[in-house]
């Protein structure tokens, strides 16, 4: 493992995944055009969706198409969200939590639980969707409560065909881990569809990046340092990639970062080691898991499971600064 290290910061960040060689990604309401040297429009809008920023970026000459485009992809992004959330009471998701059964679950949601729970597998019960339970207690007490994983098992989550089952009552399951990205590759997948080619799609820390910028160049993607604003960890280009980062600062119960909203369900408690994990991988669901599980597991642990994964790598930021990357991690990562 390669361990270049950073010098100690103090103040928090929230975690911002942009593209820094066009500035940041458009910030508020309203579709914006920026023309570039070789005439083809940039074209860029932001919506607030899952509690978090939405962006989408697209290169395109035709105005009215792009403008088109971009509303069916937060239609579409819209939709997928009322299937995941768990907070919305009329989800799919919300009503498996209430009944314990779902017999005619969405496609797209038994998708995305049987990925989740492969993944559960993968990482030996280090990300596990059946932890909404915990994670309820940790809420309600800021991190401070002996927790009860009595009701957290992802190996209790039943799939048959489109019928989901949890096994146990009182169990409950957040898709928060996995969903996102999930959103991400839809609105990717979405504008590829309709014609455009040259995206970028990003959502609170995960993100797409397909084709090129207006230039012709790769997208240039900046990963911000843990505790200090504005400031690159890293800096990767891509054409046809995803990425995810978890932090510890992102939804923190305390000042000190010890509790935060991920939670290690095997222990019940927030994981003490990374301060925060940005994953590539060719999908933004793979990759948001993936950063999710590696924030349990640790640099060592993480790092292995990484290693065994085909197209993924890996960057982590410990509590102390330390930085860790996987073998292939080639991009260029800041040193003290």
């Amino acid at each position: 493992m390669n361990k270049p290290t950073l010098p100690t910061m103090t103040r928090r960040q929230f975690l911002r995944i942009t593209a820094v060689s066009g500035g940041l990604l458009a910030a508020g309401y309203g579709l914006g055009r920026r023309w570039h040297h070789t005439e083809t429009a940039v074209w860029r809008e932001s919506r607030y969706l899952m509690g978090t920023l939405i962006n989408l970026t697209l290169v395109s000459e035709n105005e009215a198409h792009s403008r088109a485009a971009v509303q069916a992809t937060l239609a579409e992004m819209a939709r997928l969200v009322a299937l995941f959330d768990h907070r919305q009471p009329d989800s799919p998701l919300a009503i498996l939590n209430r009944d314990g059964r779902l017999p005619a679950a969405p496609p797209e949601l038994v998708e995305t639980i049987s990925l989740a729970l492969r993944y559960g597998d993968l990482s030996g019960g280090a990300f596990d969707i059946s932890m909404k339970p915990l994670l309820d207690q940790a809420r309600q007490a800021n991190g401070q409560t002996t927790p009860d994983r009595s009701l957290v098992d992802y190996r209790q989550v039943m799939v048959n065909g489109r019928s989901i089952t949890l096994t146990q009552p009182g169990m409950a399951v957040t898709l928060d881990g996995i969903a996102k990205g999930r959103v991400v590759d839809g609105a990717a997948a979405h504008l590829g569809a309709t014609g455009f080619s040259n995206v970028l799609v990003e959502a609170g820390g995960d993100l797409v990046g397909n084709g090129r910028r207006a230039d012709g160049t790769p997208w240039q993607v900046g990963i911000n340092h843990p505790r200090q604003p504005g400031t690159a960890v890293a800096q990767l280009p891509m054409t046809a990639q995803a990425v995810a980062t978890s932090g510890d600062y992102m939804h923190t119960f305390t000042n000190d970062f010890r509790h935060h909203h991920i939670i290690d369900p095997r222990r019940g408690q927030s994981p003490t080691e990374l301060a925060s994990v940005t994953v590539t991988a060719p999908t933004a669901m793979d990759a948001d898991a993936l950063s999710t599980a590696l924030m349990v597991m640790g640099s060592t642990d993480g790092l292995a499971l990484v290693e065994r994964l085909p197209h993924v790598e890996a960057l982590l930021v410990t509590k102390k600064l330390d930085i860790y990357q996987s073998s292939g991690f080639k991009h260029v990562v800041r040193s003290a």
